[in-house]
């Protein structure tokens, strides 16, 4: 009778243990979700003034790389959003990954909140 008590606790504290990290996982997902869907419209500004590295070398790199930085900004416009809401409708279900892709601009930087993407 003692044994099962003692196993019963065990598992009430393990899933205790394991609801309180589903919990931040979920507010993870939560955040990464609502930075993406609040900065999609910056992206294809920020890829424009600081293009990806795989544009580096390019011929005429100011300028090209920019431009191109441009439209890979407009690209990831959609994706970024797309994901963001997926975050912010799967953040019950804390098991799913963080789907966004890793922001730009963090909108939570100020409150010393640091959003992990994966």
């Amino acid at each position: 009778m003692r044994t099962k008590k003692l196993i019963a606790t065990i598992a009430a504290l393990l899933v205790l243990t394991s609801a309180v990290a589903a919990h931040a996982e979920g507010l993870n997902n939560l955040a990464a979700g609502f930075n993406g869907l609040v900065t999609f419209p910056f992206d294809p500004a920020i890829y424009a003034a600081e293009p990806p590295e795989a544009f580096d070398g390019m011929a005429g790199e100011p300028v090209t790389s920019g431009i191109l930085g441009f439209f890979a900004g407009v690209m990831m416009m959609p994706y970024r959003a797309m994901m963001g809401a997926l975050d912010v409708a799967l953040f019950p279900f804390w098991f799913f990954p963080t789907l966004s892709p890793e922001a730009k601009i963090n909108l939570f930087e100020k409150t010393g909140y640091e959003v992990e993407y994966e």
